[in-house]
């Protein structure tokens, strides 16, 4: 889910945003919110597709094949925003380095949320994938661009403690599968954290649809040796509707479809606010798993939640800026 390069993590793939074009339209408020809707049911309908697809294609060829989907689809509208915008200089060598290192954490983020989640529940996959914010934190003052303060240390231990409490629930032996997805995750959510924090660095270099393209293709080029070897290593014959289903809904609902709605609606939104999202994702994704795919609801899982949850907002609060420092952009190249 996307979130912004600044302070927030979630699981489709996010960059930096632009300023409003001057002139440009507020869209209708039922216009942004519907699709704002839309977008995080589309993030929450992630895991229980994801869930039935596991039962025709193993996760790592759905996690995988994933970025090669999003990353296809991208290529025409991509093609479109740049024949609209073109750019004001060609790209240069170091351009395409600095789009590999952000390719292979975006490819990662993308393969490790799934992966993980064919072996753990989606009530911890959606706890995991909230603390993004407070590993954001951590990287961002390791490469200088934050200070840790009392109160954000207070936060990240708040949600490091709820996700301990999350994973000694099931144990903590090498062989407990749902210990390993909770790690695959936790590597994904990691991944989309070094991506937001060496981002940081180039985002008045380049507008939101190159970076995130680019970002994606290369991704998609780096993990194409594996996709090909779990296509090769893969029974399609006892795939049905189901698994293409969930394939495409997968690659083109969450990972494409929905980034591009948080995108567009960070040109009309503050950043402040589209952050209410990473509070909305794991309570949904929670009750998607309560309810849809009657997983249970114990108590440590809403101590757990409530830990981590009340860990990334005393971390977000004190880590987000102002109204306007939050909608302030890079110039467009």
């Amino acid at each position: 889910m996307p979130g912004t390069l600044e302070t927030r993590a979630a699981e489709p793939s996010p960059g930096p945003h632009s300023p409003l074009a001057p002139g440009q339209p507020y869209p209708h408020p039922l216009l942004l919110y519907g699709l704002l809707t839309v977008m995080v049911l589309l993030w929450a309908g992630n895991y229980v597709v994801a869930k039935a697809g596991f039962h025709e294609v193993d996760g790592l060829t759905i996690g995988v094949l994933r970025v090669l989907i999003a990353a296809i689809f991208l290529v025409p509208i991509h093609a479109a925003y740049r024949w609209r915008h073109p750019l004001r200089r060609p790209f240069r060598w170091r351009d395409f380095a600095m789009f590999g290192c952000l390719g292979l954490f975006v490819g990662l983020n993308q393969l490790l949320f799934i992966y993980g989640l064919s072996y753990t529940t989606v009530e911890h996959s959606a706890l995991i994938i909230a603390i993004g914010p407070v590993i954001i934190l951590l990287l961002a003052a390791l490469a200088g661009l934050e200070r840790l303060t009392i109160s954000k240390l207070a936060g990240v231990a708040l949600a490091f403690a709820g996700v301990t409490l999350l994973a000694a629930g099931r144990g903590f032996a090498a062989s407990n599968p749902t210990l390993r997805g909770d790690l695959l995750t936790l590597g994904g959510s990691t991944a989309f954290s070094f991506y937001a924090v060496i981002g940081k660095h180039v985002t008045r270099r380049y507008d939101t649809m190159t970076l995130n393209s680019w970002s994606y293709f290369l991704g998609a080029l780096l993990l194409t040796p594996l996709a090909f070897h779990q296509m090769a290593h893969t029974d399609w014959s006892r795939v049905g509707w189901i698994g293409w289903g969930s394939l495409f809904y997968i690659g083109l609902g969450p990972s494409l479809i929905g980034y591009l709605i948080w995108f567009w609606a960070l040109r009309h939104l503050a950043a402040s606010r589209m952050g209410v999202i990473t509070y909305v994702q794991p309570v949904l994704g929670s009750v998607i798993g309560v309810y849809l795919l009657q997983e249970a609801l114990t108590g440590h899982i809403l101590l757990s939640g409530i830990l981590v949850l009340a860990g990334v907002a005393l971390v977000e609060r004190h880590t987000r800026g102002t109204e306007a420092e939050d909608e302030s952009g890079e110039a467009p190249s």
